[in-house]
């Protein structure tokens, strides 16, 4: 019988910022935006006349210089309140769907071990929902 996986061995944070470059758009939810206006404590308007532009696939946060507008020195000025899509990484539904997406991402994230296979992260995925 096989073994279940740690959460380590599927995927560890390295912190590199990678998944901050917000490639695909990083879409906010409306309670997302008033969540982390208040953090800011800003004003919900001000905060998407500033941090937020509309997409044909929904509202997103602005990107600044090639990364996240919250991100700064490779720290997220959000992170207790970061959105959905940011919270899910690396378990995006792509990824779970398609296992030469998955590949591509270990390429680009660190934290991915590469020797896991789809399936084994499909399962943390799974796992995840329990925690």
């Amino acid at each position: 019988s096989m073994k279940p996986m740690s959460q380590a061995f599927v995927f560890q944070c390295q912190q590199c910022g990678d998944c901050c470059a917000g490639r695909g758009g990083i879409f906010v939810r409306p309670e997302e935006v008033r969540d982390m206006a208040a953090f800011l404590e800003m004003d919900e308007g001000e905060f998407c006349r500033r941090y937020v532009e509309s997409s044909p696939l929904g509202n997103r946060l602005s990107i600044a210089d090639g990364v996240c507008v919250f991100m700064e020195n490779n720290r997220c000025w959000v992170h207790p309140v970061k959105p959905f899509i940011c919270r899910q990484w690396p378990f995006l539904p792509i990824l779970l769907v398609e296992p030469n997406e998955l590949e591509h991402a270990k390429g680009a994230c660190p934290g991915i071990n590469p020797h896991c296979t789809h399936m084994e992260f499909v399962e943390e995925a799974l796992n995840q929902g329990k925690k």
